[in-house]
């Protein structure tokens, strides 16, 4: 059940349980698109790229990229929303490419996030220290480079102060401030 108890007094005093939602969730299966719908909905200056569902990536509507700006991307699993797709906005992120939830975003959707984005001042492609996340992005980041001639950065955050010498740090709370400086400095 979705549903916590909120107040174990009242049931012993003989009146109804109070629950309150742990989440919001019509269907598991389509959380991540109803997510990225809602968002777009909700967001001026933003939209989805073609591929969609298959491809969630969310992009700046009013960005130009033969503008002679740098791109900044990022993403990963969903599960955390508003995080990336959330931070797509000018002085932020320039596309933000989603995961299923907890699962890294595919090559294909990352490229795609790059191609669509990227013109010639290049692209700061960040994500985290996670294997899927480094994967993924960094092959996409290769054929970007190989198959289009782009000049892409990949920059992977590894902070990580919830788990003591952590022998892969994760890069949590870091990558919000990492994100926030580069898309300061590429507006």
């Amino acid at each position: 059940s979705s549903w916590v108890q909120a107040d174990s007094g009242r049931e012993a005093r003989g009146e109804p349980a109070l629950g309150m939602a742990k989440r919001f969730i019509n269907d598991s299966s389509s959380i991540v698109l109803e997510a990225v719908d809602g968002l777009i909905k909700s967001t001026p200056n933003i939209t989805r790229l073609d591929g969609y569902p298959d491809i969630k990536v969310v992009v700046r509507s009013d960005w130009d990229k033969a503008a002679g700006k740098v791109s900044v991307i990022c993403g990963g699993g969903s599960g955390h929303e508003p995080s990336f797709a959330g931070f797509v906005a000018d002085g932020f992120l320039t596309g933000a490419v989603c995961g299923n939830v907890f699962a890294s975003p595919s090559q294909d959707a990352v490229l795609a996030a790059i191609v669509a984005t990227t013109g010639p001042a290049g692209c700061l492609l960040v994500c985290m220290n996670y294997t899927g996340d480094r994967f993924c992005f960094g092959i996409a980041a290769a054929r970007a480079k190989n198959e289009y001639g782009l000049n892409v950065k990949l920059l992977v955050v590894s902070d990580d102060v919830a788990i003591p010498d952590a022998k892969q740090p994760r890069g949590l709370a870091g990558t919000l401030f990492v994100l926030k400086a580069a898309g300061a400095a590429a507006a």
